[in-house]
C-alpha cells in the first residue's frame, strides 16, 4: 500500500514513524527547513518505540508521489483545506483520507471538501510533540486511536494498518459520536484553561479558583454534547474532572497552551468558538467558556 503523511508534527510524526516501523511505502508531506531535516531522517524518542530513526519519501510536491492508498492527514484544523487541497492529485475514488485532528466536525468538513476518495473519521489519544530540530518526542505509556466510517470495511483497511497493541492501539468503536464528543469536552476545557492562565495541570490544582472554572468548562461542555443527543454517560463530568487532577501528569499542559507561549496560531475556534457556536444554536447557556473564549479572542487580535 502506498501512504502518505500530511503534517508531521507529534501526531503525525509518530503515526508516521508506526507505518515506517513496519515497512510501509511512507511518504511525508513537508517544507523548507522541516523537509531538510526530515529528508536526513525522521528521528523519534519514545516511550514506546524507543529511540529510533527512519528514512522514508520526503516531499514538498504532494503530486509527484502519485495517487496513494491511504493519506492520513495530522494538520491543525485551520489547515485542513490547505492540506486537502495539496493532496488532491494524490486521490482518486479508492484513496482513503483519515484526517486524525481535534474537533468533532473535521471529517464532515473534509467530505464537503473532497470529490472524490473515502473519509475515514479518527481521533487520538497521545501526548507527543515536534522538537526544535523537528524530532518527534512522545511521552504518554499509550497511543490509542479510534476510525469510523459510513462503510465498515473502509474503516476496517484503515484499523489494519494502524493497529499495532505495542506502538498503537486502533479501534472501531460501538458510537464515534460519543467517543469523539468525550474528547472534544476534555479538550474545550483543559486547552481553554491552560491557554488562558499559560499553566500547566499543577497551575489548575493549586488554585481553587481555577479548579472550579475547569469543573465548569467541562460541565458547559458536556452539557452541549447531550444537548445534541450524544449518548454520554451522566458521571462523565466528574470522572473526567477526577481523572485529571488524579492522574495526569502535573508537568504536562495543553497544545494550546503550547502554541500561546510560542506565539503561533491557535485552535481557539475548533474548541471554544465551535462549542460556543453550537450551544447558541441550542440555546444552552455556556457563560464560563464565553467569558474564556472572548479573552482569549481579544489576546489573539492583539497579537
Amino acid at each position: 500500500m502506498k501512504l502518505m503523511v500530511s503534517g508531521i508534527g507529534g501526531v503525525g510524526g509518530y503515526i508516521a514513524a508506526v507505518l515506517c516501523s513496519h515497512d510501509k511505502d511512507v511518504t511525508l508531506i513537508a517544507r523548507g527547513r522541516h523537509k531538510e531535516a526530515l529528508q536526513q531522517k525522521l528521528a523519534v524518542h519514545s516511550a514506546l518505540l524507543g529511540e529510533c530513526t527512519f528514512h522514508p519519501a520526503v516531499t514538498d510536491d504532494p503530486a509527484s508521489a502519485g495517487i496513494q492508498d491511504i493519506i492520513f492527514i495530522c494538520v491543525k484544523n485551520f489547515s485542513l483545506c490547505d492540506a486537502l487541497t495539496a493532496v488532491l492529485p494524490c486521490i482518486d475514488d479508492h484513496t482513503i483520507i483519515v484526517p486524525v485532528m481535534n474537533g468533532v466536525d473535521h471529517a464532515e468538513a473534509a467530505r464537503h471538501m473532497l470529490t472524490g476518495g473515502q473519509v475515514v473519521n479518527a481521533l487520538i489519544y497521545i501526548t507527543s510533540s515536534c522538537c526544535e530540530d523537528f524530532s518527534i518526542r512522545h511521552t504518554s505509556p499509550y497511543v490509542r486511536v479510534f476510525v469510523d466510517a459510513p462503510h465498515l470495511e473502509t474503516a476496517q483497511k484503515v484499523r489494519d494498518v494502524l493497529h499495532h497493541p505495542d506502538q498503537l492501539t486502533c479501534t472501531i468503536p460501538a458510537d464515534m459520536n460519543v467517543e469523539l464528543w468525550k474528547k472534544y469536552i476534555l479538550n474545550c476545557a483543559y486547552n481553554t484553561i491552560t491557554a488562558y492562565y499559560v499553566c500547566t495541570t499543577r497551575g489548575l490544582r493549586e488554585d481553587p479558583r481555577r479548579l472550579e472554572e475547569f469543573r465548569a468548562l467541562i460541565q458547559e461542555a458536556y452539557a452541549v454534547a447531550v444537548a445534541q443527543g450524544i449518548a454520554i454517560p451522566d458521571d462523565f463530568p466528574g470522572t473526567t474532572f477526577d481523572a485529571m487532577m488524579s492522574h495526569r501528569n502535573l508537568d504536562a499542559t495543553s497544545s494550546m497552551a503550547r502554541d500561546v507561549m510560542a506565539h503561533k496560531p491557535t485552535e481557539l475556534e475548533t474548541f471554544s468558538g465551535y462549542l460556543i457556536r453550537t450551544a447558541q444554536a441550542l440555546q444552552v447557556s455556556v457563560p464560563v467558556s464565553e467569558r474564556f473564549y472572548q479573552a482569549l479572542k481579544e489576546r489573539e487580535m492583539i497579537r
